[in-house]
């Protein structure tokens, strides 16, 4: 038996992955709409879809979380440089710190709108967070939308370094994230 180091994620770890990225990508379209709804019933039903997406993406990601914790991410390639290495350590550091960020901050939002947010079609969020207090909805909305601009910025780099490494470098860096096998990373 050998104790080889695996060259790809795990499938959990990249349905998680794939699952939160595409859920997050709908959330960042949909949510530019929102200044442009205009009766209650809209934005009562826009609120429910976007904080039932946004809760999904927490839940998906506390369970990414508690799984790279017992199953670590595979070893770059050899051929990436070590500049590099520290910029994928810190670019996913931030990542994961924006995707806390920013649903927290949305949390913190919904609890000061005007409209009722009903994710699931469940309970009010609202109501559950009203310990929040719901003082200064502009400036929570500015917190949550200065996060969301931080995230979208990280997701083009992220997405651009991941085609750099594919299409340029060739190094095999994204089919380890990639459903299916592939060729092992040079």
């Amino acid at each position: 038996m050998t104790n080889k180091k695996p060259i790809h994620y795990t499938g959990v770890a990249k349905f998680l992955h794939w699952a939160i990225a595409l859920i997050i990508i709908m959330m960042l379209v949909f949510g530019q709409g929102f200044d442009e709804i205009k009766t209650k019933a809209e934005m009562t039903f826009s609120l429910a879809g976007h904080s039932s997406l946004g809760l999904t993406v927490i839940s998906l990601l506390v369970l990414r979380i508690l799984w790279r914790i017992g199953h670590p991410a595979p070893d770059l390639p050899e051929s990436v440089g070590s500049g590099q290495k520290t910029a994928s350590k810190l670019s996913h550091l931030l990542l994961y710190a924006l995707m806390i960020y920013v649903p927290a901050t949305g949390l913190y939002t919904i609890a000061a709108h005007e409209f009722a947010a009903v994710p699931y079609g469940a309970f009010d969020l609202r109501s559950a967070l009203n310990f929040l207090g719901t003082d200064d909805f502009d400036g929570r909305r500015a917190l949550h939308e200065f996060g969301t601009w931080l995230l979208m910025a990280l997701l083009a780099v992220h997405i651009s370094a991941a085609l750099f490494h594919q299409f340029v470098q060739k190094d095999g860096v994204l089919r380890r994230m990639w459903f299916g096998g592939g060729k092992p990373a040079k």
